[in-house]
């Protein structure tokens, strides 16, 4: 039972990895998994036998999260790009409150609210580098640019260089709680790319060995951003837990501007989405507590 909850735990996690908005590495705490996740990543040479069970069936279960969800995902943002955002804004919103609770709650539960220079100003700064990007990304230029990716990629030399560099990007910011790797693919303007790279992999087409040329050199980053950034992560959330808590918490409260898609566009399936996205989120939460309590 315990080898098919680590494939539950890394299919929740595939999927996490694909929805903009969604933190795997706050997937990874609600399952209880996060500490010995990270612990792993960090020294793979020492902990990859002793772990290798718990590793096989996690990353099986990723690998049916993130292909059974390529395709749906695809074309839920294409055909519905607004009510596809306003459930990605609910499932932030659902993550809100844990992100609070680490921030300013660092005793659980309980004890007294802790406000110190230390956390404001790293919620202060987390909320501002989300600015410019909000700015950048409300353009009709960057929307555009989004549908563009979201159904072709243009596969080259440069490209797939540029690839294995967004893997390194995705994999040091996926594995943090709360933040969300595929929002920062798409605030990179790489997500529809990947998206659409996933969705071509089966069944074989012409498009599949596109979609290889970008997969692999973007999986290849992954694994090097995971073994040389959960190191700096591990210290950083050992060292200075409420601070990097409060940073993330401000950049995820920001990323609430990336995704909304303007209240002209807002409608009664867009609210239903969004209230689904904080059920689906706040669900999960309750599966297995684990360390996240």
């Amino acid at each position: 039972m315990q080898l098919l909850y680590f494939v539950l735990a890394g299919v929740v996690f595939g999927l996490a990895n694909v929805i903009p908005g969604v933190s795997g590495g706050t997937m990874a705490v609600v399952f209880g998994i996060y500490e010995r996740l990270l612990s792993v990543l960090s020294d793979p040479l020492h902990n990859i036998k002793k772990e290798w069970k718990f590793l096989v069936t996690f990353a099986i279960g990723l690998a049916i999260g993130i292909l059974a969800f390529g395709k749906l995902m695809n074309w839920a943002l294409v055909n519905y790009p607004a009510q596809s955002a306003m459930f990605f804004i609910g499932v932030i919103l659902g993550s809100i409150p844990m992100l609070f609770k680490s921030s300013f709650l660092p005793g659980g539960k309980g004890t007294k609210l802790v406000i110190n220079p230390a956390n404001v100003i790293a919620f202060i700064a987390g909320f501002a580098i989300m600015i410019p990007m909000i700015v950048a990304g409300n353009t009709d230029e960057a929307k555009e640019a989004a549908k563009a990716t979201a159904t072709a990629a243009n596969v080259n030399i440069g490209n797939i260089l540029l690839m294995l560099v967004y893997g390194v990007i995705a994999s040091s910011t996926m594995i943090i709680p709360g933040i969300s790797g595929s929002f920062v693919m798409l605030l990179l303007g790489v997500y529809g790319t990947l998206i659409a790279s996933v969705a071509n992999l089966f069944p074989f087409t012409a498009a599949t060995l596109d979609a290889v040329l970008v997969l692999l050199p973007f999986g290849i980053g992954v694994v090097i951003g995971l073994v040389y950034c959960s190191k700096l992560i591990k210290f950083l959330l050992a060292k200075f837990p409420v601070p990097t808590y409060a940073a993330i918490f401000g950049f995820v409260l920001g990323s609430i501007g990336c995704v909304f898609p303007g209240f002209d566009k807002i409608d009664l399936v867009g609210v239903i989405a969004a209230i689904a996205g904080i059920l689906v989120l706040w669900g999960c939460e309750r599966l297995d507590p684990g360390e996240a309590k």
